[in-house]
């Protein structure tokens, strides 16, 4: 049975999204809090449970993210493992929407899931040839928008364009700081890039007046949860 649970949190303040220029602020978006409050009714085991579901596949690809520049920025033997389980993470993300917008739909969102990854791929090269990475920076802003496009045509009023671009940005970013990191043994911003990449991504950051935000895995499971109610009605 679900059971409410409050925590004694320590606040804690971030420029949201973690990378934002101050200049950029004025045109984010509403954050996905700003869309009301889901109906009481789903708020239940089933609805903890999928987005707890949410979370772990978004683990595994966000992880996955900085294994693979742990293991390629080394040239360790595992680095090829490390890419199927990739592609696998970014298939099984598709597969979580397909109950809800259809085999092509969760298709399409591996398949840009998985391009992401292959664009960061040739990220990790370019850094270890010391070449410039803005033409993959462009890239991924591309890819990007084309995913967030793609998750507002199946849920527009749940899914912001600017919001999902913005969070994606903000990951891709986030990746090309650790790869740097890795290369050049920067600790601190290995840290730093880890810790947002989890927060982004994983966990988010508690809403103390509007100075939080909610993490990308938990946006996009409430979203399917606030378009179909009635699938998680227990």
């Amino acid at each position: 049975m679900y059971k409410k649970i409050t925590h004694d949190i320590v606040e804690e303040h971030f420029d949201y999204p973690l990378v934002l220029p101050a200049e950029e602020k004025a045109s984010m978006t509403p954050t996905i809090n700003e869309l009301g409050p889901l109906p009481t009714v789903v708020i239940n085991e089933a609805t903890m449970t999928f987005r707890m579901n949410s979370r772990t596949l978004w683990t595994k690809y966000a992880l996955g993210l900085v294994n693979f520049a742990v293991s390629d920025v080394a040239d360790l033997p595992t680095t090829d493992s490390v890419e199927q389980r990739m592609y696998k993470a970014s298939t099984l993300i598709g597969d979580f929407f397909v109950p809800y917008y259809g085999i092509r739909a969760g298709s399409d969102i591996g398949k840009l899931l998985t391009e992401i990854f292959k664009n960061g791929v040739d990220v990790v090269s370019a850094v270890k040839a010391e070449k410039d990475i803005v033409p993959y920076q462009i890239k991924w802003a591309e890819q990007t928008q084309a995913l967030a496009e793609l998750f507002n045509r199946l849920n527009p009023s749940q899914y912001p364009i600017s919001l999902l671009q913005e969070m994606f940005d903000a990951l891709t970013k986030l990746w090309a700081d650790n790869i740097i990191a890795r290369y050049t043994n920067n600790v601190i911003l290995n840290a730093e890039s880890i810790d947002g990449i989890n927060k982004l991504v994983i966990t988010g950051i508690a809403n103390h007046v509007n100075k939080g935000y909610q993490s990308l895995a938990d946006v996009l499971s409430r979203g399917v949860i606030a378009q179909y109610p009635l699938a998680f009605i227990e």
